[in-house]
């Protein structure tokens, strides 16, 4: 499968051995992707998954690097619909609090919002880690980096007893 590409303004050219024509050809390929308007909520999607997309754009604003595009809004989409979709079973299972009932048809439904939470929950789980909404997936672009070597007490650690056993 391969390493996933990361976007220009994250190469770090000490660590990736890129020349100067390839990270100028994937800034100009980068720049083409870049969202050339704002991404509104889309009318279609219920008021919860309204909710959701609101929030996860608050997000994506905080971030110093712009890694939404307009081919990502459907992504969006979905992500923001199976949020909306999972917290509705949820508050149907908060509802009957339990897990089993000896009732046929109460275990039918039980099952059925089970069901339909860990659906979600997959979904959920894949499309958060494409939008870079998981650390593994932030991890993946080369956002989480914000320690340099120096700073990690592990490397120091490991660098005073390479240094002590060249002595």
């Amino acid at each position: 499968m391969g390493r996933k590409p990361l976007p220009p303004a994250l190469i770090d050219t000490k660590q990736h051995k890129k020349n100067s024509d390839d990270i100028a050809a994937r800034e100009e390929s980068w720049e083409k992707l870049k969202t050339t308007k704002v991404l509104r909520v889309p009318k279609h999607l219920t008021p919860e998954a309204r909710k959701e997309w609101r929030r996860v754009m608050k997000l994506y604003n905080l971030m110093e690097v712009d890694i939404l595009s307009d081919l990502d809004q459907q992504a969006l989409i979905m992500y923001c619909e199976a949020t909306a979709i999972y917290k509705k079973a949820q508050e149907q299972w908060a509802k009957l609090n339990q897990v089993a009932t000896p009732n046929p048809e109460g275990q039918k439904l039980i099952d059925s919002i089970f069901r339909t939470m860990e659906r979600q929950t997959k979904l959920i789980s894949s499309l958060s880690e494409q939008l870079c909404l998981t650390p593994v997936g932030r991890a993946r672009m080369g956002m989480n980096a914000t320690k340099t070597e120096e700073d990690d007490p592990l490397m120091k650690l490991l660098q005073k007893k390479n240094d002590a056993s060249e002595v």
